[in-house]
């Protein structure tokens, strides 16, 4: 009897050496002040990598480093676009906050940006090739290295001299580096090695002789992308700075019939992170969202992250200590402002394992509102046509990873319906966010792309009685700003 209770308190005591000694983990990470490299690749899908399953896509670098990184299971940008992913990725605040939440669009003036934050901690903080952000005043990156011509490649490369001469002058001072490849967005590689049978094409597009042909070029142009990030990795080498550095490796968001939507197909990231011997490697199934890597850098820097940051240091995850990090993430879309400029909004929210959508502008609403008797905008019942979605979507991405099955009128998910449509309301409302569920959808003035005007290189030809001024455009940043609340 005295033996098993000598035995519990043993047990106890071990329980609690170890919780305490967890709890204070990330605060071994906290203010170590490594570099850290950020690898961003541009417009690939998260079923187009061998680590997530795909055995045939040339991901040959990615696939090597994941052996050596924690691999993120449920990583997730907060819009599926160029420009807005971006922007929430270097400001810590989702698209409607930070005020980018249109391509081509500009962050709201007095956003402060990852540049800004680890200058004050005294990083040298650089862009090596795109950068597709704006204003250039509020992101004031030490220096950025522009993207390089190379002969036979449709797109620019990183300026890996360039990284290559800093790296070796670099000294004591750390640095963080934001590496924005612009591959394997389009236009893909023409000069392609790979064949259609090398192709294995995910679930959602079909298997067409042109999807093939493309997708032989969509390879072709990943390729280049990993032989980039090799080159990093390469440097990293050269200059003996692995274990001193924190490595980063995400896509900016999804690509065929995932972009520009809130579908898991768009949101949905790659997302890997590498710090021999200082972090765990393995998989999570953390949920985790884009909005994190400015409080995560803070952190890693030694400052203390804003408390009105959209996302939150993600130490507690890298270091093992929680498997656990958000309830909830989110998706904002907007189609206006883009070649095709169907308008159709459209919010969601994703527990882990349930992703509810709200599309704004449906053919239902459009119908409800005729029958009311109210006047019905060419270009609004033209997207919600184009768009073709119901109002309301949910998807139980467990069981249907590739959300082909909407469960929104399924009485056995109403519960979760429920829950997941009132949080997503009342984020919505925390984020200043124009729309309701009974507001009217709102018609922007855009810098490129305007609604009225024909482009039939991108298939978009507006009736000539439609082609005038289009009435009643509001600013962007006007609308969604905390004081017109």
């Amino acid at each position: 009897m005295i033996y098993s209770r000598f035995k519990l308190c043993c047990l106890l005591g071990i329980t609690l050496l170890w919780q305490t000694v967890c709890a204070n983990v990330p605060n071994l990470l906290q203010g170590t002040r490594p570099n850290i490299v950020f690898f961003l690749a541009d417009d690939q899908s998260r079923p187009d990598h061998a680590v997530y399953g795909n055995t045939k896509v040339p991901t040959p670098t990615t696939l090597a480093f994941s052996k050596q990184a924690l691999v993120f299971d449920r990583a997730y940008t907060g819009q599926a676009v160029c420009a807005p992913s971006r922007s929430m990725l270097y400001s810590g605040l989702y698209p409607i906050r930070n005020g980018c939440f249109l391509n081509h669009y500009a962050i709201r003036s007095g956003v402060k940006t990852l540049a800004a934050y680890l200058r004050e901690l005294d990083y040298q903080v650089i862009l090596a090739g795109k950068s597709h952000v704006k204003p250039a005043a509020q992101f004031p990156w030490t220096e950025h290295m522009n993207p390089m011509r190379e002969p036979g490649l449709p797109r620019p490369v990183i300026p890996l001299d360039k990284m290559d001469r800093f790296m070796a002058k670099s000294g004591d001072q750390p640095f963080c580096i934001i590496v924005a490849s612009e591959y394997p967005h389009g236009p893909y590689i023409k000069n392609t090695s790979f064949k259609p049978e090398d192709i294995q094409m995910p679930p959602y597009l079909p298997s067409t002789q042109w999807n093939m042909k493309r997708a032989t070029e969509y390879y072709a142009s990943i390729a280049q992308k990993e032989k980039e990030f090799a080159a990093v990795l390469q440097l990293l080498e050269k200059h003996d700075l692995e274990s001193d550095t924190l490595v980063l490796y995400a896509d900016d968001h999804g690509a065929d019939m995932g972009k520009f939507t809130v579908s898991d197909r768009g949101l949905r990231v790659a997302f890997m992170a590498r710090w021999p011997e200082k972090i765990i490697t393995g998989r999570t199934q953390a949920l985790v969202s884009f909005a994190d890597f400015v409080p995560t850098a803070i952190a890693l820097a030694g400052g203390t992250p804003p408390a009105d940051l959209d996302g939150k240091s993600l130490l507690p995850v890298l270091t093992g200590v929680s498997n656990t990090h958000h309830d909830y993430v989110y998706g904002v879309s907007h189609n206006q402002g883009i070649q095709r400029r169907s308008v159709f909004p459209q919010r969601s929210i994703h527990d882990g394992r349930y992703h509810y959508v709200h599309n704004f502008n449906s053919t239902e609403r459009i119908e409800r509102e005729r029958a009311a008797g109210k006047a019905i905008n060419y270009f609004l019942e033209r997207g919600a046509k184009e768009h073709g979605h119901p109002e309301e979507q949910l998807f139980d991405t467990q069981l249907d990873p590739f959300e082909f099955k909407n469960r929104a009128q399924d009485p056995e998910l109403a519960e979760v319906k429920v829950r997941l449509k009132a949080q997503l309301f009342k984020w919505m409302a925390s984020q200043h966010d124009h729309l309701t569920e009974s507001s009217p959808v709102t018609l922007f003035a855009v810098k490129k792309h305007h609604l009225n005007q024909s482009e039939p290189q991108y298939k978009y030809i507006v009736p000539a009685e439609y082609s005038g001024q289009v009435m009643g455009l509001v600013d962007p940043h006007l609308i969604t700003s905390q004081t017109n609340k």
